[in-house]
């Protein structure tokens, strides 16, 4: 793990150890490095900071198993350079002797480790040395600040008053010399009463569920590992399609000023948006952490992409700063946003240049979108010259979108700003997508037709009068609105096979049709065969139908195209229309998915499969990070049907390599087995991912971890041909020391069917 004879760096000055917290410079609130770049080689290590009890080493952990990375921590490599811990070297050589060695040690384990690791830093990066040396390694590498609630840490670590103060003073330094920032929310997952659940406690093995979601998303954007790439990689899934790459996409409107006096229900928005718009409205020296967490928490609640902008009519409100110091206030903001990692950043236009082209430079794998508004005493009008201008200037400076506003006087304008946003979208070649709508009461029917990421507002957030520009329309009021105008039509759905009359999806579907506005229904065929599938599925108004047994086969082989996750698990459970011009030729897949909410004449029919996001989906949000994902991870799965090979394509997705498939007809678990054998030899360079066990009561094969991953996958109707099954799970494939998770898919449990599972307190 690390390297055997590190090489030593010059010692440091002594009169340079003195620690930087207890310099002057410490009351700056957005001191950063200079430039600090925050786009890295693929392989750069992942440097963690901050001060004790933030978290580091859980987060470490977290990172390193996201990454699949080695995992360097600085008490490891202190005791591998000198032979003794750190306890012990200050014992035997005193405070300043220590604290030399301590930044000598902190730079050579940063210097030897630059590329594949994540390292955590210890106390020796509040030294001034240690400091300037990772202003210059956040040039090449991502260095994240890490915070947390300072009562939090308090409670921790039984410090008294006095420490508490000394250690708020370490966070503005750890932002001079760091190109990221993270805040560490703790979990609403189970604790103990005392907060402090013992280590090998089930308790304390979930604490960590939801902030190590939250971390593994942040490290995975900022080091670019899911840039441009999708787990899910199929035009119809709306989660691998980013919201400006698709139609009537809408973001909710959040003022950090709301969050601060509680006028937001955040439980209520994991619905009813595409992303969220944090508007910082507030600033002050002691803001910066306040929307670093405002951004963690909004992560959490909406799990969706955060747009971070500006009120620039706000700026300097609450802050002593002096009006003439708001342009700096404005780029710190900035700044800090694109610290915080969010996945777009709205500037505005009006600013200085130098200072917005500064902004798109260090921007990383944050989009900006370029943003003006218009007020009414505004020469440009959308049928300007100018309008256009206006447009062109963001794209040069290197906007990735751009939004323009106005607002509106007389509700004739909103004829006029569709027509300047069809005269963008007819230009020829690539250009960045256009955010364009009229703001104010008068401007509602132009925010109903912007198709991309129009801000709304949600029943959650308790708005104000005096923000009479923020938006008025929820995102149900726009989809709506856009039903009623004959915009989008109601399409008719299926769900498609035998012995369906348990099924829950009509309810749910229906449901959420009408928690979304949409005129949609979601039904089950009277009489289900394969002639009625035709004829349903060729009526223009055929939105798509699930498929089920026994006609997934028979559905298979009618697809005029499916997906490459179809194509590797072997089955569908979805098709869709695939619809086209008047002359016969279908739309592209991408067009195909941004008319998915429009009748039209079917051409064919489009095969996915979505069991296995949702199987992966729930492994990954129910996976404690004691048991996360390694080469010695090990899977089970029950049974050799379609959900089931669903539940190995999702696990071989989240990187286990190791699965096992038991079924009571072994020759179809052998034939499973050798599909993704066959798969997987050239996909991820691994010749044998999927071995069947032979019986029930032999043991669990020696040498071979016991699984954390189970999915049972019996169907609850089998085929015509076959009786129905009963099965229990024999207790020695439930060793697992560490626990794990346990699936159990089939939609309607019988009595016939037993999974049998053990629980023990002292296990997960």
């Amino acid at each position: 793990m690390l390297d055997p004879k590190p090489t030593i760096p010059p010692t440091a000055d002594a009169k340079s150890d003195i620690p930087a917290c207890a310099t002057k410079e410490s009351s700056s609130p957005m001191l950063r490095p200079e430039a600090a770049p925050r786009t890295f080689a693929p392989d750069a290590s992942l440097v963690l900071i901050g001060i004790r009890g933030c978290g580091k080493r859980s987060l470490g952990f977290v990172a390193a198993t996201a990454l699949k990375r080695r995992f360097i921590t600085e008490d490891h490599y202190f005791r591998e350079v000198t032979g003794i811990t750190r306890q012990e070297y200050l014992k035997q050589y005193g405070s300043q002797e220590f604290q030399r060695r301590d930044i000598e040690v902190l730079k050579m384990m940063l210097d030897n480790h630059r590329t594949g690791c994540v390292v955590e830093c210890g106390l020796a990066s509040l030294t001034r040395p240690v400091q300037d040396h990772l202003r210059r390694y956040a040039r090449s590498n991502p260095v994240v600040h890490l915070l947390r609630d300072i009562d939090r840490i308090q409670q921790l670590l039984g410090l008294e008053d006095q420490a508490v103060r000394l250690f708020r003073e370490g966070d503005p330094m750890h932002r001079i010399c760091s190109n990221f920032e993270f805040y560490n929310l703790e979990d609403r997952t189970r604790t103990s009463d005392d907060g402090s659940p013992d280590r090998r406690s089930a308790d304390y093995s979930f604490k960590l569920q939801e902030v190590k979601e939250d971390f593994t998303r942040f490290v995975q954007f900022i080091t670019g590992l899911d840039v441009n790439y999708s787990s899910y990689d199929s035009p119809f899934v709306l989660l691998e399609t980013p919201p400006e790459l698709r139609s009537f996409t809408h973001a909710i409107f959040v003022r950090s000023s709301d969050l601060i006096v509680d006028n937001v229900n955040l439980t209520e928005l994991e619905s009813g948006g595409d992303a969220i718009e944090l508007c910082v409205d507030r600033w002050s020296p002691d803001m910066a952490a306040t929307i670093s967490k405002q951004v963690s928490v909004l992560r959490r609640n909406a799990r969706t992409p955060v747009i971070l902008s500006v009120d620039v009519s706000c700026i300097g409100t609450g802050s002593p700063e002096p009006a003439t110091s708001s342009s700096r206030l404005y780029f710190d903001i900035l700044e800090h946003g694109l610290r915080l990692g969010v996945e777009y950043l709205v500037v505005d236009l009006t600013q200085d240049r130098s200072g917005l082209a500064a902004t798109i430079r260090s921007r990383g794998n944050t989009k900006i979108i370029g943003q003006q508004v218009f007020e009414p005493s505004s020469p440009t009008t959308w049928d300007s010259a100018g309008c256009v201008a206006v447009y062109d200037e963001a794209e040069k400076l290197g906007c990735q979108l751009v939004r323009l506003l106005r607002v509106a006087t007389k509700r004739e304008e909103n004829a006029a700003v569709i027509e300047f946003s069809n005269k963008i979208r007819s230009l020829p070649g690539d250009h960045p997508p256009l955010i364009a709508y009229n703001i104010g009461s008068l401007g509602r029917t132009s925010q109903v037709f912007n198709s991309i990421l129009t801000a709304v507002t949600h029943p959650a957030i308790t708005q104000s009068a005096e923000n009479k520009h923020d938006p008025q329309i929820t995102s149900r009021d726009a989809v709506r609105a856009l039903f009623q105008s004959y915009v989008l039509d109601p399409l008719k759905f299926y769900i498609y096979g035998e012995n369906v009359a348990y099924s829950l999806s009509p309810a749910m579907h229906n449901a959420a049709h009408q928690h979304c506005g949409m005129g949609h229904t979601y039904s089950i065929p009277d009489s289900p065969s394969l002639a009625v599938l035709d004829r349903l599925g060729r009526d223009p108004h055929f939105g798509g139908s699930s498929v089920v047994q026994p006609w997934r086969v028979q559905v298979y082989q009618k697809l005029a195209s499916k997906s490459r996750h179809a194509e590797a698990i072997g089955a569908i459970n979805t098709i869709m229309p695939l619809r086209g011009h008047e002359d016969g030729t279908m739309f592209p897949l991408q067009e195909q998915a941004s008319r998915r909410n429009q009748a039209g004449r079917v051409l064919g029919w489009y095969g996915e499969n979505t069991d296995w996001v949702g199987i992966m989906t729930c492994i990954r949000r129910h996976l404690s990070p004691r048991n996360a994902i390694s080469a010695k991870t090990t899977g089970l799965v029950i049974g050799a049907g379609g959900m089931a090979r669903a539940a190995i394509y999702a696990m071989l997705r989240l990187g286990c390599r190791k699965i096992f498939i038991y079924n009571r007809t072994q020759s179809r678990a052998e034939e499973v087995a050798r599909h993704f054998n066959s798969w997987a030899s050239s996909q991820v360079d691994s010749t044998e991912v999927v071995r069947v066990l032979q019986s029930l009561q032999e043991d669990w094969p020696a040498g071979v971890s016991q699984p954390s991953l189970i999915a049972s996958c019996v169907p609850a109707d089998p085929d015509r041909d076959e009786p129905p099954a009963n099965f229990e799970m024999p207790v020695q494939w439930l060793g697992s020391p560490t626990g794990g998770v346990i699936l159990e898919v089939s939609f309607s449990p019988s009595p016939d069917i037993c999974v049998f599972l053990v629980t023990r307190t002292n296990r997960i």
